[in-house]
């Protein structure tokens, strides 16, 4: 399978084209012994919890991230959607909330999922973001940045402020859960 291998921020990142889930060509990467982000155009059966269908055309973000870090459960799973939030904001969309436990939502439509497994003493966290696809086809509980901003955002570029993002997250620890609570669909 073909990739292409760039480093964002001090990280691997592999691009590939199109792939069954970044969640599965992640497990291929956790004998590196470090952090490698998995990177897809497209995904064929994209998943998000309990093993649903996470619709995943040309357009969106889909990563995996291989997490090897000194970091909780607990931690892991409100560091991710604040991240995104915060990156989300950053691009011009401030109205984002997360949805427990995992969605991130804005107008009432989800434009984001995050999906935490612990394997192998590391978590792989996979993240899925509606940037420049249609939601169309998913239905009306779905929206992208391009219907909510009517353009398109260059999507290695959102990727490199959600590394910078989550570092600077993980870096100051004793946010976290403030400012998750603060996102959070009450």
């Amino acid at each position: 399978m073909e990739f292409k291998r760039k480093e964002i921020e001090g990280i691997e990142v592999y691009f590939f084209k199109k792939v069954t889930s970044t969640m599965d060509i992640a497990e291929d990467f956790l004998n590196k012994g470090k952090e490698v982000i998995v990177v897809a155009e497209e995904q064929s059966c994209g998943r998000g919890r309990y093993g649903r269908k996470w619709f995943s055309p040309p357009g969106g973000l889909y990563l995996s991230w291989i997490l090897k870090r000194e970091i909780g459960s607990d931690t892991v799973s409100k560091i991710f959607p604040v991240a995104l939030v915060e990156t989300l904001s950053l691009f011009g969309i401030s109205d984002c909330r997360i949805k427990f436990p995992n969605d991130i939502i804005v107008k009432g439509k989800k434009i984001a999922g995050i999906l935490v497994e612990k394997k192998e003493g590391c978590f792989v966290v996979g993240v899925g973001v509606n940037l420049n696809n249609s939601t169309d086809k998913i239905g009306d509980f779905a929206i992208s940045y391009n219907e909510i901003k009517k353009e398109k955002v260059d999507i290695v570029k959102f990727l490199k402020y959600f590394i910078i993002k989550f570092k600077e997250l993980y870096s100051e620890q004793d946010k976290i859960l403030k400012m998750w609570s603060e996102y959070l669909i009450k």
